[in-house]
């Protein structure tokens, strides 16, 4: 487990960030679910791993895949009777740890009916998991833990992805998504610097003269997305429309007003981003 914390997310120095994790591996490899990590700690893997801080939270995503509501209750039995979290009337796919820390665990698979899993419970019980099998096959970073054991983490462009979906399903409950958005964007080439040189050097090719970082950072942040989204159509037809609709409402857009992180911040520079993600995808 030490080379777990140590090559994943640096969580030596957090015991119950570490705990969590732990018991949640345990969790998946005895019942033999494939997952992966989305959301807020997977983005800090990018960040630490590029010697960046990020907006603090101890959430834990993970998106699992089940081919029944059956064999998604296996992983929440086994934490219930091994681990002692406990389920939520609020929420079907949230579990709480006996350190209080949230774990959202969200089904993706053959479970989904028309790209959506509805689940027997109280509260919040059907989500839409538009994305997650494309992340699954080609958004994650994959790192063998040792004795053939493969963690995958969600890339940055893969989270910018299922967080543009996110914000569409649910915006009145996804008003950080936007914030989480422009920060990735101002910061990705400096954490991806390799990888946009490695895989992106067109962009250089074909940039206009004082083009920024950011700007360079958007389209590649675009073509990434659309590597992973690229052969379902209606999908790549969904993330064109989500960005054309707040291009077109610009400072009527309560998400480009959500993505203004400082005082100098303009909704013109954040929409020009928007639009090289668009270029990027196209």
């Amino acid at each position: 487990m030490t080379i777990f914390y140590a090559m994943i997310l640096n969580l030596n120095n957090n015991q119950d960030l570490k705990e969590v994790f732990d018991a949640l591996e345990e969790a998946f490899v005895n019942t033999g679910i494939d997952f992966f990590l989305i959301g807020a700690q997977a983005r800090d893997h990018w960040y630490q791993k590029g010697g960046k801080t990020s907006r603090e939270t101890r959430d834990v995503d993970f998106a699992v895949l089940v081919g029944s509501q059956e064999e998604y209750n296996q992983v929440r039995h086994y934490l219930y009777e091994h681990k002692s979290y406990q389920g939520t009337k609020d929420n079907s796919f949230v579990m709480i740890t006996p350190g209080g820390i949230q774990v959202d665990i969200l089904p993706f698979g053959e479970i989904e009916i028309d790209e959506a899993v509805v689940m027997a419970g109280e509260g919040l019980n059907s989500i839409k998991v538009n994305g997650f099998m494309e992340v699954y096959k080609t958004g994650t970073y994959s790192i063998e833990l040792g004795e053939g054991r493969i963690f995958k983490v969600a890339t940055l462009p893969a989270i910018i992805l299922l967080k543009f979906v996110a914000y569409d399903d649910r915006p009145e409950k996804r008003m950080k998504d936007a914030g989480d958005i422009a920060n990735i964007i101002d910061n990705f080439f400096e954490l991806q610097s390799d990888h946009i040189y490695d895989h992106h050097a067109d962009i250089f090719t074909a940039a206009v003269d004082n083009m920024e970082m950011e700007e360079i950072s958007a389209i590649a942040i675009g073509q990434d997305i659309n590597s992973i989204i690229a052969e379902n159509y209606p999908l790549k037809a969904r993330i064109l429309n989500i960005l054309d609709k707040h291009l077109a409402l610009l400072e009527e857009s309560r998400f480009l007003r959500n993505m203004l992180l400082t005082e100098n911040d303009t909704i013109e520079k954040r929409a020009k981003l928007l639009q090289h993600i668009r270029d990027g995808i196209i």
